[in-house]
């Protein structure tokens, strides 16, 4: 779980050094309260993503578990 944790904050990472580095030179946005917007929106994305791989990987971890305790009895 704290690799999951750890590449979902390197992914956060590098889409914000994506849109500041690529996105923002190449549009030419000028606007503060549309980079924010922009910024906002891919963020929030990105973390509804990386929360679907975390409960996902917790629901495998958890049944994994499961399966060894009940593979004892």
């Amino acid at each position: 779980m704290k690799i999951a944790i750890i590449l979902s904050t390197i992914l956060i990472a590098l889409v914000n050094f994506y849109l500041f580095y690529v996105y923002f030179k190449e549009k030419k946005i000028e606007d503060k309260l549309e980079k924010l917007a922009v910024m906002f929106g891919a963020n929030m994305s990105v973390l509804f993503v990386d929360s679907l791989i975390l409960f996902f990987g917790a629901l495998v971890e958890e049944g994994l578990f499961m399966m060894t305790i009940f593979s004892v009895f």
